[in-house]
C-alpha cells in the first residue's frame, strides 16, 4: 500500500485504550502495516511492526516477560525502545545494537490509541467534544467497513450532509439530532477496509449511557451498508 507524505506522517487511531490491557499483545493494522500493541510496566503504550527482526515471527504470538516483549519462536526479548536485550541461545552474549524491532510513535488520547507510520510534527487533533470536561463522552462501538477510509469520509458526508464536517484527516464531527455531538474516528486498515470508531458526547449527564449507545449505533448501522455499496 503506497502512502503519500501526509498519510505517512499523520496520526490515526489504531485501537481503543481498553482493548490493550497490561500483559497482552494486540494486533492492529494501519495503512496495510501490521502492528503489535502492548504496554510496558508503566502502562505506556508501545506500537511496533508485528514482526520479530530475527525470523519474522509475529510478536503477537509471543508474550511479555519482565517488562519486555518475548518472541514466541526463539524467545528473543526486546525492551520498550525496541532494542534486543536477551537471546536465550546465547544468554551471556550482549545482543548487537542493530538488532531491534521497528517501533512507531504512539499516543493515548480521548480513550483511543493513536499511531503514525512516520514522524508527525504535531500532536493528534484536538477534539473538543471528547476533551471538554463539560461534555459526557460515550464510546459507542467500532464498526468494520469494507471500504477505504477516504471513501468513507467522502460518502458519509454525502449521505448525511447536514450532520458531519471534517476538521482533521480521518475525523468526522457532527450532530446527533438530540443536541449531542457525534465523533467518528476512522482507522485506515488497508486498501478497501477501515474501522469507524464512534463516540457520542452531550452536556446532559442525566441521559442513560446505554440509550446513547443504542441510538447512535442504530444510526450508524443504517449507513454502513450504503457506505460499503459505494463504488
Amino acid at each position: 500500500m503506497t502512502l503519500n507524505a501526509d498519510a505517512m506522517h499523520s496520526w490515526s487511531v489504531v485501537a481503543t485504550s481498553a482493548e490493550v490491557a497490561t500483559g497482552e499483545i494486540v494486533q492492529a493494522f494501519l495503512h496495510g502495516q501490521e502492528l503489535a500493541l502492548w504496554r510496558n510496566a508503566a502502562g505506556e503504550i508501545q506500537i511496533w511492526a508485528n514482526r520479530c527482526p530475527h525470523r519474522g515471527t509475529r510478536f503477537t504470538l509471543g508474550r511479555i516477560v519482565d517488562d519486555q516483549l518475548s518472541c514466541g519462536y526463539h524467545g528473543w526479548r526486546f525492551g520498550s525502545g525496541g532494542l534486543c536485550t536477551y537471546i536465550p541461545a546465547h544468554p551471556k552474549l550482549q545482543p548487537p545494537k542493530n538488532v531491534c524491532a521497528k517501533t512507531y510513535p504512539a499516543v493515548e488520547r480521548y480513550g483511543m490509541i493513536w499511531a503514525s507510520l512516520g514522524a508527525p510534527v504535531a500532536e493528534p487533533p484536538h477534539l473538543p467534544a471528547l476533551a471538554d470536561v463539560g461534555q459526557h463522552a460515550v464510546f459507542c462501538r467500532s464498526f468494520v467497513i469494507y471500504q477505504s477510509a477516504e471513501k468513507v469520509m467522502y460518502q458519509l458526508q454525502q449521505l448525511a450532509a447536514d450532520r458531519y464536517e471534517s476538521p482533521e484527516s480521518n475525523v468526522l464531527v457532527g450532530q446527533d439530532g438530540n443536541g449531542g455531538t457525534i465523533t467518528v474516528l476512522l482507522q485506515p486498515m488497508a486498501e478497501g477496509k477501515s474501522i469507524a470508531h464512534l463516540w457520542a458526547s452531550s452536556s446532559d449527564a442525566t441521559e442513560d449511557v446505554n440509550s446513547v449507545r443504542q441510538r447512535n449505533n442504530a444510526y450508524f448501522k443504517q449507513h454502513r451498508q450504503q457506505l460499503e455499496a459505494c463504488v
